[in-house]
């Protein structure tokens, strides 16, 4: 009986008590309500100019957050696009951003209006009489959601909340404040779902919005031309390292401790217009924007680029280099070793990074041991980035399996070479992966995430497939032991853990577990070892098959 399989991780999913609940900010935030979503939550939607803003009653109902102050600002009302008020002017309750009274980890929905300035509010009733406040309290993922910067203080000529919106953002981009067109820019890019997916909106047809931003592409003033530049590049992952850990997940054979996947993207504007881009990248403008626009061709794969980019891998300025030097990832058969290495020995640390960049993001395994050179490069960017894109190669291939094993006490990226290592054959790092469980090393780079908890996973998975008579008899005793010092991620490995002995008949080791583990926690651990406790009856009292 108690060989039966006891089926842990399917019982106990749902009974999970997260520890971290977010990853970019810290804490978990919702998805951005559409623009019907907005309209049906709010009692009024108006238009108005900011006449003062000052701190709010006492009782204005706002709860107290570090960081932040309750502000009333008073509009001079321009229209009403829904709702009534008594008249102008209307009060208006919101949180603005107080940097003088500390720092806070966690950012309610926040508003800052400028005198003088028109937007378009959305809002609730307050229980003040004709105050009103902001229509949520919590932050989403689209950060000013419920107010739109408007370009001016005319009556709006159009009644539909999304064609109103449209015809701002329009009045916008012909505005001479550069910042003004920015803002229109950013707006019509996140609400036509933007590069990166995240706000899942999709007010505005994204190649309308694309096709209206692409003039913008060659505007006098480089930020609105690197603005632009962005939306219609699709911001995909070739632009920034912002997203370049995400991206070489998606792409590479293996995972990165610390880091998740991201949706394959298209680069729909970079498609279509590559010929404006290419025009760009071969123009007077700054290098920062040429070379932006070089980023922007990522993903296209257009065969006509080939000549481009190799008059641009030799260009003189090292940012140009850097961006045709990753754009290589997309054109294989010009990314030979001989190529690849001579960029690898560029004196721009720039260029040295994209070599690595390119190196994973091409799933380049035969230049394996041109990033395990760039692994002791003299600068820490191309350092990291060539470990960065190694790590998601496979580790049962034997050119990758040699560098990886090259570097396992390399401090400035334990654990990670050995995580790798040991994900498919844990057996022969048992004592390694014990020792990172215990003292929990982390890379010296700045690289985040739990790597102990990665040791921690393969460990627990090796001791999982083991003979149960062979756990009993005291040999793994001392990885049993590092398996204990988890640590308090989350509620799920104490009590997975727990299992693991009651399944295999250990009742003294599991109380005493069980007994360590309740101490170690502020919160009520115990009933998750009840619901072990009471699945494992049912198990044991189930007829065998």
């Amino acid at each position: 009986m108690l060989n039966r399989v006891f089926p842990v991780c399917a019982a106990f999913a749902a009974l999970a008590l997260p520890i971290f609940a977010g990853v970019a900010r810290g804490y978990i935030v919702g998805p951005p309500m559409s623009l019907e979503a907005l309209t049906n939550n709010s009692d009024i939607i108006f238009k108005g100019t900011v006449i003062s803003s000052g701190a709010a009653n006492e009782k204005s109902g706002f709860p107290s957050v570090m960081g932040f102050v309750t502000q009333e600002t008073d509009f001079k009302i321009v229209s009403i696009i829904k709702g009534e008020t008594t008249g102008s002017p209307l009060r208006f309750v919101h949180y603005e951003r107080d940097s003088t009274r500390g720092l806070s980890p966690y950012e309610p929905q926040y508003y800052h209006f400028e005198p003088g300035r028109t937007y378009m509010v959305f809002a609730k009733k307050s229980v003040r009489g004709q105050i009103f406040k902001q229509i949520s309290m919590f932050q989403s993922e689209k950060e000013d959601q419920g107010v739109l910067l408007c370009a001016n203080d005319n009556s709006e000529i159009v009644s539909s909340v999304k064609d109103i919106f449209w015809f701002e953002l329009m009045a916008l981009l012909k505005s001479t404040n550069g910042n003004d067109v920015v803002y229109a820019i950013d707006q019509l890019d996140d609400m036509s779902g933007g590069g990166s997916g995240l706000s899942g909106l999709s007010e505005f047809d994204r190649k309308t919005v694309i096709g209206v931003l692409r003039k913008f592409m060659t505007n006098s003033d480089p930020k609105i031309a690197r603005e632009a530049i962005g939306v219609v590049g699709s911001h995909n992952p070739y632009m920034s390292t912002v997203r370049e850990a995400s991206w070489l997940v998606t792409v590479g054979s293996a995972k990165l401790p610390g880091f998740a996947p991201m949706e394959r993207t298209e680069n729909t504007g970079g498609k279509l217009y590559w010929k404006e881009l290419v025009s760009i990248a071969n123009s007077k403008a700054d290098a920062t924007t040429r070379a932006l626009a070089i980023s922007a061709l990522g993903l296209t794969r257009e065969p006509s680029l080939r000549p481009y980019l190799v008059q641009w891998l030799s260009d003189r300025n090292a940012a140009m280099r850097s961006s045709a030097t990753v754009l290589l990832a997309d054109f294989p058969t010009l990314a030979s070793h001989e190529r690849i290495a001579i960029l690898a020995g560029d004196t721009s640390a720039a260029v040295r990074t994209a070599t690595a960049r390119e190196i994973g993001f091409a799933q380049q395994v035969t230049a394996s041991d041109i990033a395990a050179s760039l692994i002791t490069d003299p600068d820490a960017g191309v350092r990291k980035m060539a470990a960065m894109s190694l790590l998601t190669f496979p580790p049962d291939n034997n050119e990758v399996a040699k560098v990886f094993s090259a570097n396992l006490d390399n401090r400035e990226f334990e654990p990670l070479f050995l995580i790798a290592l040991s994900s498919n054959d844990a057996g022969p790092y048992l004592d390694a992966l014990a020792k990172a469980i215990e003292e929990k090393p982390t890379p010296t780079n700045g690289w985040g995430g739990n790597t102990d908890l990665a040791a921690w996973e393969i460990l627990f998975k090796y001791l999982q497939n083991q003979p149960f008579d062979e756990i009993r008899s005291g040999k793994f005793n001392r990885y049993l032991d590092a398996m204990e010092k988890v640590g308090s991620y989350s509620s799920t490995y104490p009590r997975d853990i727990y299992a693991f002995y009651v399944q295999r008949g250990m009742t003294d080791r599991a109380k005493a577990f069980r007994s360590k583990a309740d101490k170690a926690v502020t919160y009520d651990l115990d009933q998750y070892f009840e619901q072990v406790d009471q699945q494992f009856k049912q198990v044991e009292a189930s007829p065998s098959p």
